[in-house]
């Protein structure tokens, strides 16, 4: 997947080398003049171990580039191990924004942040329309660099152009993959992080999401603010976090756009005053926590939702009998109407749910379907402006039988991730047998027709007897 990411970065680059020149105008979407096209101070080429620019505005020392001023620079192609290193010396009297233009980049920092920014008043990395840009980490990093984007100083993410589609793919296989020691922003652009080992975003001080659309899967926290506040006022984002989905210190702040928080411990706040909603989309879930070797009860932490009571807007909190498995459709519908409230698939095994949404009132009684079926104890009215509700029973497990239709998690497309939740229930059941009607229309292994062995070539997979 990595080498097909990075093949289609390079044809992408090969595409803008033709086509840069000197001095190139871009539209900055988010900028306040969003319609007055940016002129570059300096367009700088990366070229495997190196790279060479259209002036001396930039200092580069083999796979290092340096950027002293503030101004707009852009930049296209490939660098095998190197940087992106922002140090204006001194930001009081320099107090302009460095903006990092990416227009088709993939930059591994091998050693260290594949962007590191040292010293600047003010940091924005602009996503060019129709371009693909990756970013990938090393295994050891300096002590105080933590992350494959680094930034010290306010880092905002944005797009640049009309269309908004330009794209950040962050890996990080040892390192966070963004963060940053102040304000980290997300106004635009079309934005995936994915981390192995720790936190996806953090920003000390505060993150705020305003726009564009986020993807986090991440092995530890999805998004975090390690001394301030998460801001959710905008835009689509998706989190599947192997801890807490959204936490932040003092308080998760959700005004507007649509959440998906699925991880362990779901949406939390160290200050414990709970998380506030006045607006916007949100579906999470949560798990409970489970005893561990030498642990108490005592020990055992509770993940369960809690709302702070400034909350203008409906919250529905619910708790299921017995643990869900992931990747099943949970829907709210209004059962007087029939329609769907919200309706997602939960990235993580659950025992928790939190529903809001503006279109959700209090007095009505809303329906909870777990994999297209009303719960027992699924009916619930908003008695309250933060309503809760127990014991919400799965009255239709997940199971698979011959002739099922195989969109098993209920997307709207038949495809591998729907072979891969069969994969599970037939690790779980070992009676199913696999016929050709079971995996109808999913010719995983690209034959040319569909058979029961391309989904035994995933669960082979799924069980590392395969590479």
């Amino acid at each position: 997947m990595r080498n097909a990411k990075k093949l289609t970065a390079a044809m992408l680059c090969g595409t803008v080398l033709l086509t840069a020149l000197p001095l190139n105008p871009v539209l900055a979407a988010d900028d306040p003049a969003a319609s007055e096209p940016v002129t570059m101070d300096c367009v700088i080429t990366l070229d495997g171990t190196t790279a060479t620019a259209s002036n001396d505005k930039v200092q580069i020392e083999g796979g290092k580039i340096t950027i002293t001023a503030s101004g707009a620079y852009e930049f296209s192609g490939k660098l095998e191990d190197g940087q992106i290193y922002v140090n204006v010396p001194d930001p009081k009297t320099d107090t302009g924004t460095v903006k990092l233009f990416f227009k088709g980049v993939d930059i591994t920092g091998k050693s260290n942040a594949a962007v590191l920014v040292d010293n600047a008043k003010n940091t924005s990395i602009n996503l060019v329309d129709g371009t693909e840009n990756f970013i990938y980490d090393g295994e050891t990093y300096p002590e105080k660099v933590t992350a494959a984007i680094y930034a010290k100083d306010d880092l905002t993410i944005k797009a640049a152009g009309d269309a908004g589609d330009g794209k950040l793919r962050v890996e990080a296989a040892k390192q966070q993959g963004i963060h940053c020691n102040n304000d980290l922003k997300i106004t635009g652009g079309n934005i995936k992080v994915k981390t192995d080992a720790e936190d996806g975003l953090r920003g000390k001080e505060s993150v705020e999401i305003k726009g564009g659309k986020l993807d986090v899967n991440a092995e530890g926290d999805g998004v975090k603010s390690t001394k301030g506040n998460v801001i959710i006022s905008g835009g689509k984002t998706e989190i599947k976090a192997g801890n807490d989905a959204v936490q932040g210190e003092l308080s998760v702040l959700i005004s507007g756009g649509e959440l998906k928080a699925n991880g362990d411990r779901g949406i939390t706040n160290v200050a414990e005053s709970g998380v506030t909603i006045s607006g916007g989309t949100v579906f999470a879930t949560a798990t409970k926590d489970t005893l561990k070797e030498g642990q108490t009860e005592a020990d055992l932490k509770d993940n369960s939702f809690k709302i702070d009571a400034k909350s203008t807007q409906p919250v529905l909190l619910l708790t299921t009998s017995e643990q869900q498995i992931k990747d099943q459709r949970v829907e709210l519908k209004n059962p007087s109407t029939g329609a769907a409230v919200i309706s997602k698939n939960a990235s993580k095994k659950f025992d928790y749910i939190l529903f809001s949404s503006p279109d959700m009132k209090v007095g009505e009684t809303y329906a909870v379907y777990l994999n297209e079926a009303a719960a027992d104890n699924g009916s619930v009215k908003l008695e309250n402006l933060i309503t809760s509700a127990d014991n919400i029973v799965n009255t239709k497990p997940k199971t698979v039988v011959e002739g099922d239709p195989m969109d098993i998690n209920c997307d709207g497309s038949v495809d591998v991730s729907d072979v891969v939740l069969l994969c599970r229930f037939i690790v779980a059941d070992k009676g199913i047998v696999v016929t050709d009607a079971m995996v109808a229309k999913m010719d995983v292994d690209g034959n040319g027709k569909t058979e029961p062995d391309d989904a035994t070539k995933i669960l082979r997979k799924i069980a590392r007897l395969d590479p």
